[in-house]
């Protein structure tokens, strides 16, 4: 078994027993349990160290460090300084931090997410958000019944302008005349972590006829899904899609069916990053109804638990490493929270339009393109 340690600022660590790694990871703002980003990379890790020690009877201690962005370097010091082979960094917030500790501790390997650090002790993985945020702006795109989507950002930086600008062309191949209303919930890094603003963007943009929103945003986006769960429906359905002969079939849950009257219809979100479909069920039945339409998968669990087995194979290696489609660095969730709202003509739809982009005859322009 692992032992499992929580960092703070200042805190002073001693391993109890010896083991084979000590892997760490330093959570970006937003918190280890956004629901999204970073809870996404410590599952990749979690389950990197749990197969490896089932399959190789390994012994490996994780620590972690949660703190702010101006401490992160703090943390990444103090788990190289109990013995890390390796410390994952989720966001770019924590560059900085990784270019002058990867320096400092050369025998320790790092794991850069989202932004780019070089070093031969430094992996700097990216992600075409824009290609994952295409494939469920198209699914928004086909499924709107009321042809206005939503699109609530985090921090206004070109990283989540990409997410935005992918979703934005999804929609627009699939409904030309649809529109997307895109708000943003601030410009420092405070904007992962306020609810309450995406909330209220969520609340102006189903006013003006959204009926699905997609939420980029970390822990924020939680605001987005508590506004469509606790509104559940809309009036004024314009446009009727394969959702609309979906739902036919689908039983509500009581309190919907208590809410909202006969000619309303669901309000939906889209999660990010994790599979966040599991937060639209109400009722802890996934056959009934469920508010998360889909999820943008971007597999930061991946990048972390590739690199845990590297560090443990003696394989890792530095450098940039860009994951789309092609690598199966991004997606789209499927579950049986959804798959009902999902019409087999759709997927396989989505099937030929992952291949034209992946073979290059259909290509999507992020906004850092």
């Amino acid at each position: 078994m692992r032992t499992l340690f929580t960092l703070i600022v200042a805190a002073t660590l001693t391993l109890a027993s010896a083991q084979d790694f000590v892997f760490g990871i330093t959570f970006d703002a937003g918190g280890k349990f956004d629901g999204s980003f970073n809870e996404g990379t410590f599952r990749g890790l979690e389950r990197a160290i749990a197969d490896l020690e089932a399959q190789r009877g390994l012994e490996i201690d994780m620590l972690e460090f949660e703190g702010t962005p101006d401490t992160a370097a703090q943390g990444m010091r103090q788990i190289a300084t109990e013995g890390a082979e390796l410390i994952v960094s989720p966001g770019f917030l924590q560059a900085d931090a990784v270019a002058a500790v990867s320096v400092e501790f050369p025998d320790t390997f790092f794991v850069l997410i989202d932004s780019v650090v070089e070093g031969p002790n430094v992996r700097s993985v990216l992600f075409k958000e824009h290609e994952g945020s295409f494939m469920v702006g198209y699914i928004a795109g086909m499924l709107s019944q009321t042809g206005i989507l939503g699109f609530v950002g985090g921090m206004d930086i070109p990283l989540i302008r990409n997410f935005d600008a992918g979703y934005q062309e999804g929609v627009k191949y699939a409904c030309p005349e649809c529109t997307v209303i895109s708000n943003y919930v601030g410009v420092t890094p405070t904007a992962w972590n306020d609810p309450a603003r995406a909330k209220e963007l969520a609340v102006a943009q189903q006013a003006q006829g959204a009926d699905i929103i997609y939420a980029a945003a970390g822990a924020s986006g939680g605001g987005v899904q508590d506004f469509v769960k606790e509104n559940m429906c809309f009036q004024g359905a314009t446009r009727r899609t394969g959702l609309t002969e979906a739902l036919a079939n689908v039983p509500v849950y009581p309190a919907y069916a208590a809410a909202c009257p006969a000619g309303s219809q669901p309000l939906f979100f889209i999660g990010v990053d994790s599979n966040q479909n599991p937060a639209g069920d109400t009722d802890g039945d996934p056959t009934t109804l469920n508010h998360g339409l889909t999820s943008m998968l971007k597999r930061v669990d991946v990048a972390a638990y590739n690199a845990a087995f590297d560090v443990a194979d003696d394989d890792f290696e530095p450098g940039m490493v860009v994951l789309g489609l092609a690598e199966g660095g991004v997606g789209y969730a499927m579950d049986a929270y959804n798959e009902a709202l999902i019409p087999a003509d759709l997927l396989a739809e989505l099937a030929l339009i992952a291949d034209m982009i992946v073979s290059g005859s259909l290509v999507v322009q992020g906004y850092t393109d």
